[in-house]
């Protein structure tokens, strides 16, 4: 007798058929929404990895959707291990409910865990305030984290404590409504008071722990407004459209006008010389005050995920950065920049200005000598129609002399005296008489 085997049922892995809703939609953000259990790195990790078929063949996560596409997965995404440990961290709340929190990130803090800071992370202490709490959207190692700021950035956060607010929050992002203001302490001034910086930001070719305005990097865009003038600084207030990585500091840098205190960026050091020797001293004492960069996030404004109420939080500048411009203020307060090379902070020059990424190679022309042509007057529009016409009678006389011509030597061959007519005299001229008529 035969014994029965019985198979184990195999897990129908899910395919889908775009429609046309979903035409032009990002792979991996598609395959974010259709798998909620899932977070978007894990589903990244999925199509790279080469596990998303498209008509059959594996797929790129940026891939574009169009109408009766087939989409296949051949597994599903195998959660993130988590090595992140709950730290316990003194946070400063300044909101909190239910769905979301605001928090003040101190200078020095990492976000979260990365090469180099495994421990001492915003998120650790995170994980430790608010434990289970959390959203998860963005894995196991960033609970909770929607955005983040530079390690010597202070400021305002939002932190989302559930899947919904943190969807809600970073639809915010993407479609610029959330909003972020910065205040920075940036030297010289700007030539412009109030504008927009619109250039693309990557990573600097020559430093991977640098980026740096290239060509084919992610478009990034900054506005900007001054606020208050001092000799050899500026304290400026940026908002920011798109959020790359040292956005308002490589911009800064790149006008000309490098963030104060900012190692990484000719904050330092590096712009000392570029101000008057008068104020040396000065702008040496200043960078005393300055730990790192003078950039802080002081607001932000969202619409809340379940209310759907518009928030706004803010802060003052904190300790060093207050101090730095109150020093500034009793030092060398200015009441309107000025842009005179031997009292106002001397720009970059302008092979630094202009990046060598952004800029064809330039072409070695021989040299000539520049002979100035002498300037032609412009004829007035009478003067154009006189000139026209003069053209034109003289044409016709030409013309209808060669007519008579002909007509003569036409007659001289019938032997017939040639007799001009009427007809033969050009418009706007006497015609010519045939003595003949006056006898």
């Amino acid at each position: 007798m035969q014994k029965k085997t019985t198979k184990t049922p195999t897990l129908e892995l899910p395919k889908f058929i775009i429609s046309e809703k979903d035409v032009g939609e990002r792979l991996d953000k598609f395959l974010q929404v259709k798998l909620k259990d899932y977070s978007r790195t894990d589903v990244q990790k999925l199509i790279t990895d080469g596990h998303v078929l498209v008509a059959g063949s594996p797929a790129k996560k940026n891939l574009r959707l169009t109408e009766g596409m087939h989409i296949a997965l051949e597994a599903l995404p195998q959660k993130e291990a988590s090595e992140l440990k709950p730290e316990k961290m003194k946070l400063n709340i300044v909101y909190e409910d239910d769905d979301v929190a605001v928090i003040f990130k101190p200078r020095g803090v990492v976000v979260h865990p990365g090469a180099g800071a495994l421990s001492g992370t915003l998120a650790a202490g995170l994980l430790y305030h608010f434990k289970d709490k959390l959203s998860t959207v963005n894995g196991p190692l960033r609970p909770g984290i929607v955005h983040r700021l530079d390690k010597d950035t202070p400021g305002l956060m939002v932190v989302a404590k559930n899947d919904k607010a943190h969807r809600s929050l970073a639809k915010q992002l993407e479609t610029r409504s959330l909003h972020r203001k910065y205040e920075a302490l940036i030297w010289g001034h700007p030539r412009d008071l109030s504008g927009e910086i619109e250039l693309p930001v990557g990573r600097d070719p020559k430093s991977r722990i640098r980026m740096a305005v290239v060509r084919d990097g992610k478009y990034a865009k900054t506005r900007y407004k001054a606020k208050e003038f001092f000799a050899i600084a500026t304290l400026m207030e940026y908002e920011l459209d798109t959020g790359r990585t040292h956005q308002i500091r490589v911009h800064s840098r790149y006008t000309g006008h490098p963030i104060v205190g900012d190692p990484i960026y000719e904050g330092r050091e590096a712009s000392v010389h570029r101000i008057p020797p008068l104020y040396h001293d000065t702008a040496e004492e200043l960078l005393k005050i300055a730990p790192a960069q003078l950039l802080q996030a002081v607001e932000i404004m969202f619409v809340h995920p379940r209310t759907r109420k518009k928030m706004t939080f803010s802060v003052p500048l904190e300790k060093p950065f207050e101090k730095a411009v109150k020093f500034l203020e009793k030092e060398c307060l200015q009441t309107a920049p000025t842009f005179d090379e031997d009292s106002s902070f001397r720009d970059f020059d302008e092979s630094e200005i202009n990046h060598p990424y952004l800029e064809e190679e330039p072409v070695e022309e021989e040299e000539y000598e520049y002979e100035e042509e002498p300037v032609k007057e412009r004829l007035t529009r009478a003067e154009r129609l006189a000139m026209k016409k003069e053209r034109i009678q003289k044409r016709k006389a030409i013309e209808a002399e060669k007519r008579e011509k002909k007509a003569r030597r036409e007659a001289e061959k019938r032997g017939e005296v040639y007799v001009k007519k009427a007809s033969d005299a050009v418009t706007g001229y006497e015609p010519t008489i045939d003595p003949s008529y006056l006898e």
